[in-house]
């Protein structure tokens, strides 16, 4: 069971996280790595104890792709050219992982219900010039109607219309024609293309073939769809649909021109941005990060701030200029006002504290953290997951011991007590051991993200503080990675990390996950290989992009 499916432990409407150190696959053997550790490691995908990647199959499985809401309204307005609300839609179910995966979305009967009303309404909307616009032949006449079916259905599925496109909608033109209203077997028509499964859908699934499992490759229709909803959230232009038709997409030869002409296009980085606060699972934000006003006040009003700062300092060092090395190292400017306010509002707090890497952005604190304390768990947690690709698991049908136990046992002086003493308990010492070192390097930045040189412990489960304000310790250790050592800020972390070989091969992973729709089968397929390599010459997420979306995998599938 992971702690994702498990939901982690609840306490005092916060997360707590407690584990027996069974890591990886339950079921697995534990080894020790080279760390001199004893923590049981996990094994099921290299990750723990640290193996090379293997060379793995470059296709990918055959499959169809649901448009996200955002993505669907973009596809609309490309169709019809007006913007259609898509905030009331149903969402696609969260799975843990990137909102966009192709195995999340599924057209339950509310969102088709949806969609049927979502496409009148913009249809009936259309007013007859806009309506005309859409007609090759520019005028609202049965007399076009070949021209604009052809037209209408190859830009709404994305390749050329077939003969049975044309049929299918041109019975629904002629039934339409019967009302008498010269518009309405155009805007009929429009309405079935946009409730199609060819407009609503992405395929991958190749032309058709009596070879139920060979491997096949792709139309280039079909490649410039992944390619431009994969890198712009939106469908292809009619440049990237041209240079479908002249087959220059399957050419590995051309594929990486047409990839870099599509990262060069304001959308992409756009799309990168999305990638990134997805990353840093920061897309919730705003709905699920809350603090007890009496511990944190001012912090509500500061959240949207922190969010923009965070978008900010992504932009500028996660952009299609940015490295790894920047996002990680790189000053993060103050800009805000009351934000900066809030920064230095702990009265220990150094007034002119400088922050460096995004360990230090205040919404990734805050949002690792519970609501009226910090959490060296949750933030170790986050860095073995999203940093380092390393997975923890609890044993089936284990429940953690609750850390409030803890807590009123020894009624703590700092949190660094509490979570020291709860994690020499042994049924929790193994995954903490992971976790808990690398969250007391960043104890110097409280629940909330401000800086501080103490600590006042305070908490609801204890009628008073047990000792005044105490120095803040954030000593810790990295072990079980490719940059281990004691460091004591995340400045200090934030550089070590920037300089790991294991950093970047998770950074091509995840960058796999969120532009390919789905998790890796193997750490040495194409496109990750691709990736790592590309960020190990030069660090940089434009070259990572291009390598990861130019490999054989995205041309090349399998049925199965």
């Amino acid at each position: 069971m992971s702690l994702r499916s498990l939901g982690w432990i609840c306490g005092l409407g916060s997360w707590v996280l407690a584990c027996t150190g069974q890591l990886g696959d339950p079921s697995s053997e534990t080894a020790s790595g080279g760390t001199g550790s004893d923590v049981p490691l996990p094994q099921a995908d290299g990750s723990l104890p640290y193996a090379a990647p293997q060379p793995a199959s470059a296709a990918l499985r055959a499959r169809t792709w649901l448009l996200t809401p955002e993505e669907y309204g973009r596809s609309v307005q490309d169709l019809l050219g007006v913007r259609v609300d898509v905030s009331d839609m149903d969402p696609v179910p969260d799975n843990g992982i990137y909102p966009n995966m192709s195995t999340s979305g599924l057209v339950r009967v509310t969102l088709a219900e949806q969609y049927a009303a979502k496409a009148e309404a913009a249809v009936l909307a259309l007013s007859d010039q806009q309506l005309r616009a859409l007609i090759p032949c520019g005028k609202v006449d049965a007399t076009c109607k070949a021209d604009f079916l052809r037209a209408a259905v190859g830009k709404a599925f994305r390749r050329p219309a077939t003969a049975e496109d044309l049929t299918s909608y041109g019975e629904v033109f002629d039934l339409a024609a019967e009302a008498g209203d010269p518009t309405l077997p155009f805007r009929w028509a429009l309405k079935g293309v946009l409730t199609s499964p060819y407009f609503l859908y992405r395929t991958e699934i190749g032309a058709p073939s009596d070879e139920a499992t060979e491997a096949f490759r792709l139309t280039d229709h079909e490649i410039a769809t992944f390619l431009s909803y994969s890198v712009l959230g939106a469908p292809p232009s009619t440049t990237l649909i041209a240079a479908a038709d002249r087959g220059e997409l399957a050419d590995p030869a051309l594929l990486p021109g047409h990839i870099e002409q599509l990262l060069s296009t304001p959308g992409a980085a756009d799309q990168l941005g999305h990638f990134l606060v997805q990353w840093l699972r920061l897309h919730t934000f705003d709905a699920e990060v809350e603090k007890f006003e009496d511990v944190f006040p001012g912090f509500a009003d500061v959240k949207e701030a922190m969010f923009a700062e965070t978008q900010g300092f992504l932009r500028v060092n996660g952009g299609m200029a940015g490295s790894i090395a920047s996002l990680l190292t790189a000053p993060v400017p103050r800009s805000d006002p009351a934000l900066s306010a809030f920064y230095r509002s702990d009265p220990s707090g150094a007034e002119d504290t400088a922050r460096s890497g995004l360990l230090s952005l205040g919404a990734l604190l805050s949002r690792t953290a519970k609501q009226y304390l910090t959490s060296p768990t949750l933030r170790g947690l986050f860095l073995r997951d999203q940093l380092l690709c390393q997975h923890i698991t609890l044993p089936e049908n284990f429940t953690p011991p609750p850390i409030e136990e803890s807590e009123l046992r020894i009624a703590p002086k700092t949190t660094r007590e509490l979570y020291e003493t709860h994690a020499a308990q042994s049924a929790c010492k193994a995954c903490h051991a992971l976790t808990d070192d690398i969250g007391y390097m960043l104890e110097n930045f409280d629940g909330a993200g401000r800086y501080r040189t103490l600590e006042q412990y305070r908490s609801p489960s204890l009628t008073a503080p047990a000792a005044g304000p105490q120095p803040i310790n954030a000593v810790g250790r990295l072990v079980n990675t490719d940059v281990d050592g004691e460091y004591e800020s995340a400045a200090e972390l934030g550089e070590a990390l920037s300089r790991s070989t294991w950093v970047r091969e998770c950074v091509a992973r995840q960058a796999f996950r969120f532009y390919f729709g789905q998790v890796e089968s193997a750490r040495g397929i194409p496109p990750v290989a691709q990736g790592t390599a590309a960020l190990d010459r030069t660090g940089l997420l434009r070259d990572l992009l291009v390598a990861l979306l130019s490999s054989p995998s995205t041309v090349e599938r399998v049925r199965e």
